[in-house]
């Protein structure tokens, strides 16, 4: 059953979601006086590029490599397949000249074996939608040693069977969550990315032209938040956003029920504004993945359909490379609808060898001139 909000629920879901409004629209408000105090976040030099040709979804299902192109951005869950099957199957998608994304269930776990093999002290709860507590739980004390130890696991094991990217779901606030993850939690996970990736790449693990990074998925708040307080040492790779209603940053269900009733357009999302001043700024490619037929919160049971005028508007915004929208949820995979939009659409050809940000420096990403 869809988790009963109550006046605590409410409140707490309120201010997160008044918190990361505010820090978006003060943006727009104060960004002159903010940006005489603190400099632009400085861009790393770009050297030699690859044309971006879009996020291909293929989590669900191992596909044949005659369905991938060159530039394109490939993410699979490798624990669908034998180790060394795994890596002979990234290593022919890199030779077509796509790039390998892991996909781990991160924030969640799946009901049974997954579940289960977390410590009893390990708090778990609703993923904030019926239709993914059927096979998922959320983990609440994401930063516990034990579930950093099980994303470390993963981490390592993605780039050790040679993929390029790493992308930890489920990193999100979901609709009526009384636990959002928080800017301080995210910096956390991300350092451990980042320093796991150092650690390989310093012993040979990853090769020097290997290029390799994290995915800024979903909860980009937070990720703009911590590049403007100087409080990681790189960049993501790309960024991507999925299910931005339902995910969405607002009171209890109010994306859901404002998407379904075509009254929610996309800058009404706090983390497609925050994904957008990213992508302007660093020129990082930027995804918005949407379902053609998404379940209903509201309902158990049901689902409504995607409206167009969100996909238009969506793909229409600066800084959004492309909207792609799968047919359902009950299969993760392809790209059955693909809206080309202005937003950046190169990778870096060659690995960034040093830090890409100055840490410990505060700084500000440039203004949208949109929304």
């Amino acid at each position: 059953m869809l988790p009963t909000s109550n006046k605590r629920a409410s409140s707490t879901a309120a201010v997160f979601a008044f918190a990361t409004v505010i820090y978006l629209i003060g943006h727009g408000t104060a960004d002159a006086q903010s940006q005489q105090q603190r400099p632009l976040c400085e861009r790393p030099s770009s050297g030699q590029s690859i044309k971006f040709s879009g996020l291909y979804p293929a989590i669900e299902e191992r596909m044949a490599l005659s369905s991938f192109a060159a530039g394109q951005v490939v993410e699979i869950d490798p624990r669908a397949m034998p180790i060394e099957e795994a890596r002979t199957y990234i290593g022919g998608l890199q030779s077509l000249g796509a790039r390998v994304g892991i996909y781990l269930v991160g924030g969640h776990c799946d009901h049974g074996a997954d579940c289960d093999e977390l410590p009893k002290e390990v708090r778990l709860g609703s993923t904030g939608s019926w239709n993914w507590d059927e096979s998922e739980r959320r983990i609440l004390d994401i930063t516990h040693p034990a579930v950093l130890a099980r994303l470390a696991k993963g981490i390592e094991n993605g780039w050790r069977l040679g993929a390029n990217y790493i992308r930890i779901d489920n990193l999100h606030h979901p609709a009526g969550s009384t636990h959002p993850r928080t800017p301080a939690q995210m910096k956390t996970i991300i350092d451990l990315g980042h320093e796991i990736d150092d650690r390989l790449r310093a012993d040979g693990t990853i090769e020097p032209k290997r290029v390799t990074g994290l995915v800024a998925h979903n909860n980009l708040v937070s990720w703009a938040s911590l590049i403007e307080q100087g409080k990681l040492r790189r960049l993501p790779a790309i960024l991507t956003s999925e299910r931005t209603a339902q995910l969405a940053a607002l009171p209890a269900y109010e994306g859901d029920a404002r998407m379904k009733a075509g009254r929610l357009g996309p800058l009404d999302i706090p983390d497609i504004q925050a994904g957008r001043r990213i992508a302007e700024h660093f020129q990082i490619p930027y995804s918005i993945v949407e379902f053609r037929k998404s379940h209903d919160l509201a309902r158990r049971g049901r689902s409504y359909e995607l409206p167009a005028a969100y996909v238009d508007a969506a793909r229409k915004l600066a800084g959004v490379t492309e909207v792609i929208v799968i047919k359902n949820e009950s299969r993760y995979v392809g790209r059955d609808e693909v809206f080309a939009g202005p937003g950046p659409a190169t990778l870096p050809q060659e690995p960034s060898l040093s830090p890409s940000l100055s840490t410990a420096e505060a700084c500000s990403l440039m203004r949208l001139h949109d929304g």
